[in-house]
């Protein structure tokens, strides 16, 4: 290449911008979102959500807790009923006197006995 051409060419040390470019970029400057508002919107909303997700499992741990403490009670009164009910038939199975208190309940007597019958 000659000389003139190169000139032409070979702008890379006289760079100007137009004044029209310049007005646009500072008015996109001025119209453009900070990235600190970004930040907090985003940090806001995972805040909103980590605290949306705890709420809810902290609310089903109660509940559950909850039914703990029902099934707790529940399984505490059946064994004492249990407890009771081996009592009673180790005395049925053991003791003379309470099967014949039973039978009486009934209406059972012994072959000997009169038994007195209210007529109300």
């Amino acid at each position: 290449m000659n000389k003139v051409a190169i000139t032409y060419w070979d702008n890379s040390h006289t760079i100007s911008m137009p004044v029209k470019s310049r007005s646009k970029e500072a008015s996109a400057r001025a119209t453009a979102t900070p990235q600190w508002f970004v930040f907090a919107v985003v940090a806001a909303i995972t805040c909103m959500l980590c605290m949306a997700i705890n709420l809810r499992a902290f609310s089903e741990m109660s509940q559950e807790l909850e039914q703990n403490e029902r099934l707790s009670l529940a399984v505490e009164q059946l064994a004492n009923e249990n407890l009771g009910l081996q009592t009673e038939v180790h005395s049925l199975k053991n003791d003379s006197h309470t099967v014949e208190r039973e039978a009486r309940k009934i209406g059972m007597s012994r072959r000997n006995e009169k038994v007195l019958v209210s007529v109300n």
